[in-house]
């Protein structure tokens, strides 16, 4: 959910920070868009090839350390050059952090009760995006497109955090089940 509170505003406000942050023409806002796709094509790709086991905490929750850092580094600086490489990572963020965490929550959902837990957190998803644009937009309008940025930023390194430190407990309360000398 916090990712989510993230995803909305920022996604759907990187017009507004083209035009008041970073003083792009229209056409580049089509620049951002093109990394964003470039990063997002090469992220399962490169996934794919170079890791044997995407569905390690790494590779689930990483993405959300990547994505968050980009909008900060996006909230902070204005060169262009720095912008799409920035994008660029967030796209291959993205994109690969959605391919991983399908497939953790695939494996780890018995088949029966796959299509309930996939539609809940659609609906999840879906209603913190639709909260996020929301206080998005009045925040950008209110305190500036920085602050959004920041925010999120905040949220996703947050969300990072709370899901690392979840898999780590949950790791070792496996441990502690399953190895005899730990008991």
């Amino acid at each position: 959910m916090l990712a989510a509170l993230s995803a909305g505003a920022t996604s759907a406000l990187l017009v507004v920070l083209a035009r008041d942050h970073l003083t792009l023409a229209p056409s580049g806002y089509g620049l951002l868009l093109g990394a964003i796709g470039v990063g997002a094509v090469l992220g399962p790709f490169l996934l794919t090839r170079l890791v044997s086991d995407p569905r390690r905490p790494v590779f689930v929750f990483g993405p959300y350390v990547l994505r968050g850092l980009v909008d900060l580094v996006l909230a902070t600086f204005t060169a262009l050059p720095l912008t799409l490489v920035s994008l660029a990572v967030y796209g291959m963020g993205t994109s690969s952090g959605a391919v991983t965490f399908n497939s953790l929550l695939q494996t780890h959902t018995p088949a029966d009760a796959r299509g309930r837990i996939f539609a809940s957190f659609d609906v999840f998803w879906q209603l913190g995006r639709l909260i996020s644009l929301l206080v998005g937009g009045l925040l950008a309008a209110a305190i500036g497109i920085q602050a959004v940025y920041y925010l999120g930023g905040a949220l996703l390194l947050l969300a990072a955090t709370i899901g690392w430190h979840g898999a780590r407990a949950a790791g070792a309360t496996s441990n502690d089940v399953t190895d005899p000398d730990n008991g």
